[in-house]
């Protein structure tokens, strides 16, 4: 059964991609789920390495033949609940930086992705919805597999993440 699945994207004045989440739980809860590999793995993929070496290799696990790959960490400070990772090889590199703040009911979670290259918008828009709607689900106690890629984030959101992020070359 497809869900409508809603895009939440915004593009910054800067150019960055910025979804954002709110969650029931407090923000030190929350950090785990990024930073502790058995809770990753509950959403996005479980990793592997020492984390004090700036590098660990990621297993995605929501990805068909679950690849591995390398993420650089570019920052994390525990005390802020700030995290800067770069991922990709080549031309498809790409610099995620996630914050948690306090809220109301609980924590938010602002996830930004800067210098989203246009004509990966179609693709990487709905795939960072679909990620962060697993996290959702992992922290709420939910099977994260039961949230689909497809059709119910690509290409169900590609128009809006094309039309947020117009291509230069059309």
């Amino acid at each position: 059964m497809a869900m409508n699945v809603l895009p939440t994207g915004a593009r910054t004045p800067d150019g960055a991609l910025e979804l954002r989440r709110e969650f029931t739980v407090c923000a030190a809860e929350l950090w785990t789920y990024l930073a502790a590999s058995d809770r990753t793995a509950l959403w996005f993929g479980r990793w592997e390495g020492d984390p004090g070496s700036g590098e660990v290799e990621v297993l995605l696990s929501a990805e068909e033949g679950t690849p591995r790959e390398k993420v650089e960490i570019l920052s994390c400070d525990r005390a802020a609940y700030r995290l800067a990772v770069r991922t990709g090889e080549g031309a498809d590199v790409w610099q995620l930086e996630l914050s948690i703040e306090e809220a109301e009911n609980g924590s938010r979670l602002v996830f930004k992705m800067p210098e989203l290259d246009p004509n990966m918008a179609g693709s990487v828009g709905p795939g960072w919805e679909y990620y962060l709607d697993r996290l959702v689900a992992a922290v709420s106690g939910a099977n994260a597999d039961d949230v689909r890629f497809e059709p119910d984030y690509y290409p169900a959101l590609s128009g809006y993440y094309e039309a947020l992020f117009p291509s230069q070359s059309g």
